[in-house]
């Protein structure tokens, strides 16, 4: 219904106001189009578009934060008044380029294939518009609501299929750089499993009209590679000094010299413990508040399972223990992450294809035929005796 209404907005005074014609095929009128879309772009680059309300005002204060969302100068690109502007440009220069296309029926040779070069760049800058258009009006971007690890499943219900994920990993260089993200997926359409993909920050998982792409990867919430653990062996005779071990995630660690032995069961990296029922939870998928949960033996034996969180040694006393357990770090896991993707469909990218190699080729005319009226209106060298040079 906008998009209409957008259309008859132009339409009707460009019929029937003779003054509005005029103006609208005019270069006057096309440089103040230009600069009143130039004006709104940079203000929507500025303020960011299509974010949640929270944003806005975490970002910009209560007020003018409301402001900003409630006037809608968070969607300016889908705007009433923006498409209605890039139309009125569209319908400038469709205007300019009816007039040079009668001004193009009388000319010839060089002349001709300047106002042909000159034709497609107005075309070429119509159809960028139109595909612009297209893709603000009935198109969309968006990062997806949740974060998938290896096995879980998200509706694309613009696609119409579900996607599997059955991997989500970071890789780093030998120095610890970031080197690639990548999320192995399946597609699965009418519960068959119709295509699998690896999507890499540069190269998305188009299906359907909709594509995937890499938004986001973040570690694993509840596991990791190894954890750092100060430790207090306690005797007899007393306290041990603190000493540091690195204990591999679910696999049974002996401390040297001791018959201690430790064994990380949970990872919480968000953790919060409710003391009357005596159970932990995950609050966020951010690594705020991390504890483990550590099995302590003794020659083979158990003795107690207990959660251990940063710098704090437990809730619990450590009567009848032969150890004090501090968590020190921690090396988060990402060859099991979580990845988030961000969703889009731009239906007028084909437009904007063709527009850009409009606009190409009718630059490569303009300068050609340019470059050669320049040479063809050069007066030819002459000898001192009057004759042409060989």
């Amino acid at each position: 219904m906008t998009l209409w209404l957008v259309v008859a907005a132009v339409l009707v005074p460009a019929v029937f106001l003779k003054r509005f014609r005029r103006w609208l095929s005019s270069m006057t009128g096309a440089v103040w189009i230009l600069v009143v879309l130039a004006v709104m772009s940079l203000l929507g680059v500025a303020i960011g578009q299509s974010l949640p309300p929270d944003a806005y005002t975490s970002r910009y204060g209560q007020v003018l934060g409301s402001f900003i969302y409630r006037s809608g100068l968070s969607e300016i690109f889908t705007s009433w008044y923006f498409l209605l502007s890039a139309a009125v440009l569209a319908a400038s220069l469709v205007a300019c380029s009816f007039g040079r296309l009668r001004r193009l029926a009388n000319e010839r040779g060089r002349g001709r294939a300047s106002r042909v070069g000159s034709l497609l760049l107005h075309v070429s800058m119509v159809v960028i518009l139109a595909g612009g258009v297209v893709t603000a009006v009935f198109g969309f971007r968006y990062a997806a609501p949740v974060y998938l690890s290896a096995g879980e499943e998200m509706e694309v219900p613009e696609g119409g299929f579900t996607v599997r994920v059955n991997a989500a990993s970071t890789e780093f260089t030998d120095e610890g750089v970031v080197s690639e993200y990548f999320s192995d997926v399946v597609v699965i359409e009418d519960g068959e499993e119709v295509l699998s993909w690896r999507i890499e920050v540069n190269r998305p998982l188009i299906y359907n009209g909709v594509g995937l792409y890499q938004n986001e990867m973040l570690p694993s919430a509840t596991s990791v590679r190894e954890v750092l653990f100060g430790i207090v062996i306690l005797t007899e005779d007393g306290e041990l000094p603190l000493r540091t071990i690195d204990v591999p995630f679910n696999e049974e660690f002996e401390v040297p010299g001791t018959d201690i032995s430790l064994k990380v069961l949970e990872f919480l990296a968000d953790f919060t413990y409710d003391i009357e029922s005596g159970t932990a939870s995950l609050v966020s998928l951010s690594h705020r508040n991390p504890a483990v949960l550590v099995r302590i033996s003794e020659a083979g034996s158990v003795i107690d399972d207990r959660w251990i969180f940063a710098d704090v040694q437990t809730h619990r006393s450590d009567a009848g223990l032969p150890c004090r357990i501090f968590l020190f770090s921690y090396l988060p896991d990402y060859e099991r992450g979580l990845t988030r993707f961000e969703l889009s469909r731009q239906p007028g990218t084909p437009l904007l294809f063709i527009g850009f190699a409009a606009m190409s080729l009718g630059l490569c005319l303009t300068f050609w035929t340019r470059t050669g009226r320049k040479g063809a209106g050069a007066p030819r060298a002459r000898s001192k005796t009057g004759s042409d040079p060989a």
